[in-house]
């Protein structure tokens, strides 16, 4: 988690900018401790809710056509070095690779899925684990 809200702050700053497929909103439904807990709370919903709206924000990149037809070509793409990714991470993807096609500059894409990082020489940047120079303390 410091990483993460390290990235979160440098995008507060200005320093970077973060963009996510608005399929992100669906898959941060909730935190650890209230999955452990097997109970919701308000307050980490509105946390989950901020992330995406006010200063700073992780923008949030519509889903449409065109991410939908360069997902399906990175999924045709996998099958013919034999290998397998699942449709949301090929949206995922996708969209970073949307956005540099009409204009943006996408210098790399984080994730913590080690399997993702293969397809960077398919859609044309770095992917890697989210790294930031440093990390927040706790």
């Amino acid at each position: 988690m410091p990483v993460l809200d390290a990235l979160l702050e440098e995008g507060t700053r200005g320093s970077i900018k973060l963009y996510t497929s608005t399929l992100s909103s669906v898959e941060v439904a909730f935190s650890a401790s209230e999955q452990k807990q097997m109970a919701l709370d308000e307050a980490t919903e509105q946390k989950i809710d901020s992330l995406w709206t006010g200063p700073g924000a992780v923008e949030l990149v519509e889903y449409h056509d065109a991410v939908g037809k360069m997902a399906r070509s990175l999924i045709r793409h996998a099958i013919t070095r034999g290998w397998n990714i699942k449709p949301p991470d090929a949206i995922h993807l996708a969209t970073a690779q949307w956005l540099s096609t009409v204009g943006l500059t996408v210098d790399e894409f984080h994730t913590y899925d080690k399997e993702l990082v293969k397809y960077g020489s398919i859609i044309g940047f770095r992917i890697t684990e989210p790294y930031t120079p440093q990390p927040r303390m706790l």
